[in-house]
């Protein structure tokens, strides 16, 4: 009788510890890609309940080093990692490198990068065509309560991307050197991406920034979304790119 109770208390203890560790929050990566003399890889902060808290990549020591220098631009793809999916309206990150910029001439025309946040399949993005081929869906936009106010679209698009939005806002606009700014994108009708845009040089300020992102007053698709966006350099040379604070709307 005495090593009966010996197995059942025992039994309860494993129970107990097998739960609590079933609510305490984790992390869940996804398989890197290489960039510039590093790499960058997904990942997801999820609390108890198995909830989004943080997601974002990190870019590891010399991801920023190496770098085309000329033109075209380079594109990385990072699949997210699955509970990212489920949980979020986004499908996969897209790491654009702009070695020269882009337009406007004299705002964002220095080196940058474009972290797209992307809502939409990757085998669609890849679909979208450039502007001057058919202009139809980057110019079918979403219903206005999908975007932020203060946001208005830019001219044209770009094929495997989409139409972008910018906060009028924006110091850049206004006279400031360009450092980071947060872009909206859309397609035939849809916000397709959120996109933290952030110069080269900032980066290599090794920046710490904490910025609340601008809302829509609706959200097309049910699921987590973030209200925080983050650079945070860290000591060992690499860098977090977070989207954070989700919210289930």
């Amino acid at each position: 009788m005495k090593n009966l109770w010996l197995c059942v208390s025992l039994a309860l203890l494993l129970g107990a510890c097998a739960k609590d560790d079933a609510n305490q929050p984790s992390t869940q990566t996804a398989p890197a890609v290489a960039i510039g003399n590093g790499k960058a890889n997904t990942w997801v902060n999820l609390d108890g309940q198995g909830n989004p808290t943080a997601m974002g990549f990190t870019l590891s020591k010399g991801a920023l080093d190496q770098l085309p220098a000329t033109l075209p631009g380079t594109d990385f793809m990072l699949a997210l990692p699955d509970a990212a999916t489920q949980k979020t309206p986004f499908r996969h990150v897209m790491i654009n490198w702009n070695p020269l910029g882009h337009e406007p001439a004299g705002i964002y025309d220095v080196p940058h990068f474009d972290f797209h946040f992307y809502m939409m399949p990757m085998a669609e993005v890849m679909q979208i065509p450039p502007y001057a081929v058919n202009p139809t869906g980057f110019d079918k936009v979403p219903a206005a309560a999908y975007l932020p106010t203060g946001y208005v679209k830019n001219p044209g698009g770009v094929p495997a991307m989409g139409a972008h939005w910018t906060d009028v806002s924006s110091p850049e606009l206004h006279g400031q050197p360009f450092t980071e700014t947060f872009i909206y994108g859309s397609y035939n009708s849809h916000v397709t991406f959120w996109e933290p845009m952030v110069a080269l040089s900032y980066l290599r300020t090794n920046p710490t920034l904490e910025q609340d992102i601008k809302q829509p007053a609706q959200y097309e698709t049910p699921g987590y979304y973030p209200t925080h966006f983050s650079i945070l350099a860290k000591a060992d040379g690499s860098y977090d790119v977070s989207l954070s604070n989700f919210v289930k709307r």
